[in-house]
């Protein structure tokens, strides 16, 4: 097939007619990237081979604008990609070259996950295992993301904070010593945390609290 004209369609998509009556999109980088100009010819393999280009190049773009608002994980992008249409392995195609040129990591993302969660949510470690789980992190890169990043003091810390904010509620309000403290235990079982630092957190709020009685 012979191009026929060129058509600038906006100021991000070009059209070139063909003798053959086919009409072939390109994204304007695409198309300056190709070199094409009135009257070459176009094989049928070329002619797919650029279709194909140009809707890997979009699909590119799409990633770009979603990891310009946040970092995501491989599994994140994948899943957004796959809801706009796009097909399943031009977006494994797009993912490979984004996690070679390290625009994706996994490790990476877990990290900043991790940091963001504890420093503003104060969130366990059980809630951030399975919250990174349902990102699609595997399990080792969320078991050594989650011992470098998370010490001891961590989260004994964060949990009494939490539970200080409960127990001076409940305090307040003149509950009996045993009623805090079953319900300082489920509340805080319920956020992820463990029987030891929940053990340890009651003991020192209620069984160190000398002003009550």
């Amino acid at each position: 097939m012979i191009v026929s004209r060129i058509v600038k369609k906006g100021a991000k998509n070009v059209a070139v007619h063909c003798d053959n009556d086919e009409v072939l999109f390109l994204s304007v980088d695409i198309f300056y990237k190709s070199g094409l100009k009135k009257n070459d010819e176009i094989s049928d393999e070329r002619f797919s081979s650029l279709i194909k280009e140009n809707r890997l190049f979009h699909i590119k773009q799409r990633a770009f604008r979603y990891l310009g608002r946040r970092q995501h994980s491989i599994c994140e992008l994948r899943i957004k990609l796959k809801q706009k249409g796009y097909e399943t392995e031009l977006i494994n195609q797009v993912l490979d070259v984004l996690k070679q040129k390290n625009y994706l990591d996994d490790t990476k993302f877990a990290e900043i996950f991790v940091e963001e969660k504890i420093k503003l949510k104060l969130w366990s470690e059980q809630k951030l295992r399975s919250e990174l789980i349902k990102r699609g992190i595997e399990s080792e890169i969320i078991s050594d993301v989650l011992v470098n990043k998370i010490s001891e003091e961590d989260k004994l810390n964060n949990a009494l904070i939490i539970a200080s904010k409960k127990y001076d509620t409940l305090r307040n309000r003149n509950v009996d010593k045993d009623v805090i403290k079953r319900k300082l235990i489920t509340f805080l079982n319920s956020r992820g945390y463990n029987y030891d630092v929940i053990k340890e957190v009651c003991e020192e709020l209620i069984i160190e609290d000398d002003n009550y009685d």
